[in-house]
């Protein structure tokens, strides 16, 4: 209940403070989980994922989590390149409205988010089983003040449990298929808002303009190791479906808010991909590069060319390197793991049009977890 208090107070605050975004309505592909790694590999989560990337990408990824973990504390907080600039008009001397005015045009975007506390426990050598659990949550705030000075906000709030499960086959563990348990809870406002609404003091709360509710949901996930393995190289193809019920967070009678509507839903994916790794190569390790098509089904109107993603990492002691292409955007990060404590960075554009190159919001995020292995 604390966590949900305390959810609730950073959705509300981010729906105060933020005002701002471009001249056509917000299109991006809405995710409830964004992860640091896969957002500095262009996006590639399927095939390749790790540890928590797997509550929300493939629970069949889960087998491969190397070591136990348990994480104790793992915030990221997210923001894009228009906040300074929005901050700056909006602080400058002179008329405040006048100020606000010359926003139009920025999306300011926030995301703060956690999944801790966490447990991870690795397929043993000489079993089948592997499993993780945590306890999620993610706050995203996204605001459009239009030219035409009409603001259209986007705000959601998710937080809940998820456990996932994998299970390995074939003689050699080739085959692993996965299943991951969400029951979560959405608060989310989406509503036009126009300038004099503004000027008269309405409010962008969502127990005015928003929705909530529950819902018990369900991610699939598989993945194949190819027996073949040129240069040493180990093919994996994978294959997804996330929120097989529909995602639409009515399915649990779970309203403390008491808001009449449901939020916006999550609707059910689909996710191919493949990845190809090398364990060593010359002194780098854990290199890997992958390919996938991700959010089929997440992505109305828009051009398929928003679902690529393309990236890689790979690892020199404790440092990470990544790099990726995600909806035509390049992508970047680095990782620094002390055992004890990980340092993650990142850098990634998103698309905000229906369409590559139609509006990049520039992205970047910081991560600092406390996990003991």
């Amino acid at each position: 209940m604390k966590n949900f208090s305390l959810a609730v107070s950073i959705f509300s605050l981010f729906v105060t403070i933020f005002v701002a975004t471009p001249s056509f309505a917000l299109e991006q592909i809405v995710r409830p989980y964004q992860g640091i790694r896969s957002s500095g590999m262009g996006g590639v989560m399927l095939s390749t994922g790790l540890y928590e990337d797997n509550f929300f990408g493939n629970p069949a990824r889960t087998a491969k989590n190397p070591k136990f973990r348990f994480t104790l504390f793992d915030p990221m907080i997210e923001g894009n390149n228009k906040l300074k600039d929005s901050f700056n008009k909006l602080t400058a001397s002179g008329d405040f409205l006048e100020n606000l005015g010359n926003t139009a045009g920025n999306n300011n975007h926030v995301r703060v988010q956690t999944s801790m506390p966490a447990l991870y426990f690795p397929e043993k050598e000489d079993g089948r089983m592997s499993f993780g659990f945590a306890l999620l949550s993610s706050t995203q705030v996204d605001v459009d003040l239009r030219r035409s000075f009409e603001i259209d906000p986007f705000a959601l709030t998710d937080i809940g449990p998820a456990f996932s499960v994998a299970r390995s086959f074939m003689e050699n563990k080739e085959l692993t298929v996965g299943v991951t348990t969400h029951v979560t809870y959405r608060l989310a406002t989406r509503k036009s808002f126009t300038f004099v609404d503004f000027i008269k003091g309405s409010s962008l709360s969502p127990l005015n303009s928003g929705g909530e509710g529950g819902m018990l949901d369900f991610d699939l996930g598989s993945t194949y190791v190819l027996p073949w393995k040129p240069s040493e190289f180990e093919f994996t193809p994978a294959i997804t479906i996330n929120n097989v019920l529909g995602g639409k967070y009515s399915n649990l009678g779970f309203k403390p808010l008491k808001i009449d509507s449901l939020p916006l839903e999550q609707p059910r994916t689909l996710g191919l991909g493949a990845s190809a790794r090398k364990a060593t190569w010359w002194k780098f390790t854990d290199t890997v590069l992958a390919f996938e098509v991700r959010e089929i089904g997440n992505n109305t109107d828009g051009s398929f060319y928003r679902l690529l993603h393309i990236g890689g990492e790979t690892n020199f002691g404790r440092l990470a390197a990544r790099l990726g292409i995600n909806q035509g955007y390049w992508t970047a990060g680095l990782g620094l793991n002390l055992k004890i404590l990980t340092l993650d960075f990142v850098t990634y554009g998103e698309e905000m049009a229906l369409n590559p190159g139609g509006m990049e919001d520039r992205r970047y995020a910081a991560k600092v977890a406390l996990q003991f292995e």
